[in-house]
């Protein structure tokens, strides 16, 4: 595999995110960047909320279009260091271990079945305007609602990826800290109902 393509064509297909990927050969890298550029424009024509697009859709665009010129002017040996996997493959595991994360599974099932829930309410609510009669306020409230859920959702999620990870060490630390504190509680708990004896 080389990254000596020609110059045009690798300014063509990086102008669809993940195409200039596959054109240099990362196959994986392409699907994934295309899967999400595409992915997240369906999604959010799905649950009518625009705004979803204008957050993911440009840095997506930038970072395929960069990341394929920068493959580009790698030399040969930096180019065949590259590893081609899936985007989120060192989050999710998406090459082995998603069998074995349960973690993982869980947020993946939380997020389809938020989707599902999301398109579910609007349907019943099209269908409610359709036999009943529903007030204008409370029609436009019930419809935003999905939207309103999927912002706090991508809210909370930015607030998590926003924090510095911690190191296996300091995760144990704290949680020692927790059980001892829980411990000194727990005694001076005792302590006081031994005084009031």
């Amino acid at each position: 595999m080389t990254n000596k393509k020609n110059r045009f064509f690798t300014l063509v297909f990086s102008c669809c995110p993940g195409a200039g990927e596959m054109y240099m050969g990362l196959y994986r890298q392409g699907v994934s960047l295309m899967g999400l550029f595409f992915g997240t424009i369906a999604l959010a024509a799905w649950l009518d909320f625009e705004e979803l697009i204008f957050f993911i859709c440009p840095i997506v665009w930038c970072y395929s279009f960069f990341h394929t010129h920068n493959l580009r002017r790698m030399t040969e040996e930096e180019f065949a260091a590259v590893e081609d996997k899936f985007i989120f493959a060192d989050y999710v595991n998406l090459d082995r271990e998603w069998k074995c994360s349960p973690k993982h599974r869980r947020v993946f099932g939380f997020v389809l079945l938020l989707i599902a829930l999301s398109e579910l309410w609007k349907q019943a609510m099209y269908l409610m305007e359709r036999f009943f009669y529903i007030p204008d306020f409370a029609w436009a409230l019930s419809y935003t609602i999905p939207q309103i859920v999927v912002a706090v959702v991508i809210l909370v999620v930015a607030l998590r990826l926003m924090r510095e990870p911690k190191d296996e060490e300091t995760e144990e630390a704290d949680e020692q800290a927790e059980e001892t504190d829980e411990q000194e509680i727990a005694e001076a708990i005792v302590e006081e109902e031994n005084k009031e004896l």
